[in-house]
């Protein structure tokens, strides 16, 4: 006779004689765990059950066969379990080791942490200081180039604005014209002068009124500078000319010593009359061959030239006011005021 009996890992089929003891469950059980799972696996627990509800004691039944003990075993263990699935064998566990063991395997605090010194003294030994390279020998300072100091930076050049003209045609041909009187040719932000000779500046000024190349009909100014450092050329008349049908512009200047007459041009630019006038009244420079040659801004007997150099700036010649002007004084302690007030009322 065969009696299939079933565990909780797996199914397994035992043969148990006609003649073996009886036996209880919990022993069958066992067996059964003992010869299906490896000696390193340990028996899953079963929940513990009392005598009374599974398999009644031998001496309330002595009359019972084995097959009949049997049979009920079984069919409890079939009640009480349900078949459950075979599960993988699980390996062996390794025995933990013991608190003495653990204390000789962790090392101490000491040892974990070594001091700074210990930490610095290896590294220090290990990597160290490369060699620093040496300076290169610096050139002696000699005595005179210890003691001066630094050279200042050069200035800085501003922009031309004088230059001289070159590759024009009217100007070549003026100095063609006039070799020995004019003496400069220049340019100024775009605008060309010409300097000459007192006793060519009349034959210079007729010959640019009448050329075709030149036809400059109009003065457009007439005045001077006063040079006191310039011994023997201490004024400068200038003349700014104008070509209407060219649309070019020419400055004309000559150089006259103190006390000398200039030429004077009214001959040509009938309008340079009220500008000598004025460079007259303003300079006192005088002009040969002017028609009415007197001052045109300040009276005839004003003492001095305002735009000279050694003009003073603030000066005030009592003198001459308090010849021309009739001053009169007013006491504001009177009633003058407030007649002229009553009078306007």
């Amino acid at each position: 006779m065969q009696v299939a009996i079933m565990s909780d890992e797996s199914k397994d089929t035992q043969e148990v004689p006609e003649n073996a003891e009886p036996t209880d469950a919990k022993t069958v059980e066992a067996e059964v765990a003992s010869t299906a799972q490896p000696a390193n696996v340990a028996a899953p627990t079963l929940p513990t059950e009392t005598p009374s509800e599974t398999q009644p004691e031998a001496s309330a039944s002595p009359g019972n066969t084995t097959a009949d003990s049997l049979a009920e075993t079984s069919t409890v263990a079939a009640t009480e379990k349900p078949t459950a699935p075979a599960t993988p064998e699980v390996p062996a566990k390794v025995a933990a080791p013991s608190a003495e063991a653990k204390a000789e395997a962790t090392p101490s605090a000491e040892a974990k942490a070594p001091t700074a010194d210990a930490a610095a003294k290896p590294e220090a030994a290990a990597k160290p200081a490369p060699p620093k390279a040496a300076a290169p020998p610096k050139a002696p300072a000699s005595a005179a180039t210890a003691g001066a100091a630094k050279p200042a930076p050069p200035a800085k050049k501003g922009p031309t604005v004088t230059e001289e003209i070159k590759d024009d045609p009217f100007i070549d041909k003026l100095k063609a014209k006039f070799p020995d009187a004019i003496t400069e040719t220049v340019k100024t932000f775009g605008q060309r002068i010409i300097r000459v000779n007192k006793d060519a500046y009349l034959k210079l000024c007729r010959f640019l009124h009448d050329d075709e190349d030149g036809a400059f009909t109009m003065c457009a100014d007439l005045t001077a500078l006063h040079w006191p450092d310039k011994t023997g050329a201490e004024f400068d008349i200038v003349a700014n000319l104008y070509s209407v049908s060219k649309n070019q512009r020419l400055r004309v200047k000559t150089a006259i010593a103190e006390g000398e007459a200039a030429p004077s041009v009214t001959s040509i630019w009938a309008g340079a009359n009220w500008m000598e006038r004025e460079v007259f009244d303003m300079f006192g420079v005088k002009f040969d061959g002017h028609p009415d040659l007197r001052r045109i801004l300040l009276p005839e007997d004003w003492p001095g030239y305002p735009l000279r150099k050694e003009y003073p700036i603030e000066y005030r010649d009592n003198e001459w006011t308090d010849k021309h002007i009739d001053y009169r004084e007013v006491d504001y302690d009177t009633s003058l005021i407030d007649v002229k007030y009553a009078q306007r009322r």
